[in-house]
């Protein structure tokens, strides 16, 4: 199978959502799996400004223009306000209050990044089928986006928006003939490739989403370089993540060997990652990568939009995804005194971290993975807990100490199974406690099995995970 496979899925999964009366998709149940979202009558915006893409790509300009001409309505001019030239998560979603609002609850500031690409690759691959009215108006969209986002709002360390700004200042200076926005583009560029080339990896290291919008975003720098100097960089920052992708991707079991740094779920085969698409597009067949057959239910299913830029970028981006298929195999990535080690056996990847205390999205990261034939089981810091630091002990099983917070007084394991388990067991994924947990709570959500571990003392908790 190929991308091609994914577009044709994505057309008909579209064709179910797409409301003609407002020239937006309506938002997928996927999205927040377990809710009647279409109780809402909501419409989805950054999908939506995909969907127009895909539409200008299959020629269906018409239906792309007032998708298009939507979406522009919707992109909030508040100049001096920290939301200026960003766009709403759906199109029914308030604009922010005056006073009181709260970054990622009534704005999310990334769209800015996230849709002004989409925005300027219309532009650039399409501009000149659409009205020259529309392409000006687009244009301006893209300078509210590039003007309204804060100097300092992105840190380095966050490696997706800062990549697609870098690539999006770029592009409008170069557009523009702003000598200064394109020197600015260029100069968070190489920010970002210095600070790989020092720690050996982008600080959003390993992550089944994430990687999947680097990926995007250094595409766009080697396939739409806004100046040489992009083409360079971005070749550089593509070599190092195809070079990691390929290392940590596991042909048999179908998964990206952990930790994760920031992930959504454990098995590709039951949400739907960013990297899927990617993986697709480098050969992997498609049920290994996707839960496959998709629907507008699948979880998550709001990120295979993402597709229509796989597809466009992937003669830039598909050659660096070389996959390794020697076992066993072991990748080990320093970030300072944080150590990611991942050991992929025949039937078994083992992924454990020691050293990392996340702030940030703390509720995604997931220090210790096990993904085996059988099943597979991941453990997080909990309440309580400041972290947990991991390391593999054996060629299927991993030793983890769950450091409590200071002041603490319990401390708590978030773990992720791929079925129910029983006596913290699935198949022959087991994991043990030292000492017993006080308390351990089941239930079943997406996507998997969830099982809360709690100790009513904080005390230094030693955990084992492995496959007997």
């Amino acid at each position: 199978m190929s991308v091609a496979v994914l577009l044709d899925r994505l057309r008909e999964i579209r064709e179910e959502l797409y409301d003609p009366e407002v020239a937006l998709e309506r938002v997928p149940p996927g999205t927040v799996p377990g809710v009647d979202v279409a109780a809402f009558g909501l419409h989805i915006v950054r999908e939506s400004a995909y969907g127009a893409l895909l539409d200008l790509e299959d020629g269906r300009v018409e239906r792309a223009t007032a998708t298009l001409r939507a979406l522009l309505a919707l992109q909030l001019d508040a100049p001096g306000r920290p939301w200026h030239g960003t766009f709403p998560v759906t199109a029914e979603q308030p604009a922010p209050p005056d006073e009181g609002a709260v970054e990622w609850l009534h704005w999310d500031p990334n769209w800015r990044q996230f849709i002004g690409t989409a925005l300027a690759l219309v532009v650039d691959r399409h501009g000149d089928v659409l009205d020259l009215r529309l392409v000006d108006e687009l244009v301006a969209a893209v300078r509210r986006c590039v003007a309204g986002e804060p100097e300092d709002r992105i840190p380095p360390w966050y490696t997706n928006p800062d990549l697609l700004h870098a690539w999006l200042v770029a592009w409008l200076g170069a557009r523009d003939d702003r000598p200064e926005l394109l020197a600015a583009g260029e100069a968070r560029a190489r920010a970002a490739v210095e600070r790989v080339e020092r720690h050996g990896d982008v600080d959003e290291y390993s992550s089944p989403t994430y990687d999947g919008v680097d990926l995007v975003a250094v595409g766009l720098w080697v396939a739409l370089p806004p100046s040489p100097a992009f083409a360079a960089l971005g070749a550089t920052v593509l070599e190092v993540l195809g070079r990691r992708i390929g290392a940590l991707f596991h042909p048999d079991l179908g998964v990206m060997c952990g930790p994760y740094i920031r992930t959504y779920g454990l098995g590709l085969d039951r949400y739907v990652a960013l990297i899927g698409p990617w993986l697709v597009a480098a050969g992997v067949p498609v049920e290994r990568v996707l839960p496959w057959p998709l629907d507008p239910a699948t979880d998550h299913v709001h990120d295979i939009w993402s597709t229509v830029l796989v597809d466009v970028l992937a003669p830039a981006v598909v050659p660096a995804l070389v996959l390794d298929g020697e076992l066993p195999r072991r990748h080990v990535q320093r970030f300072g005194p944080v150590v990611a080690e991942s050991v992929l056996g025949v039937d078994v990847a083992l992924g454990a971290e020691s050293g990392r205390r996340p702030e940030f999205a703390r509720e995604q990261h997931v220090p210790v993975t096990l993904h085996h034939a059988t099943g597979w089981v991941g453990a997080a810091a909990g309440d309580g807990a400041a972290g947990i630091d991991a390391e593999v002990v054996g060629p299927a099983a991993i030793r983890a100490v769950v450091v409590p917070a200071e002041g603490a007084t319990s401390v708590a394991v978030r773990t992720l199974w791929s079925a129910e388990p029983t006596d913290l067991a699935v198949g022959a994924v087991t994991l043990t406690c030292e000492p017993e947990p006080t308390s351990v709570e089941v239930r079943q959500d997406h996507p998997g099995w969830w099982a809360t571990l709690t100790w009513s003392a904080a005390d230094p908790v030693v955990l084992r995970v492995e496959v007997r």
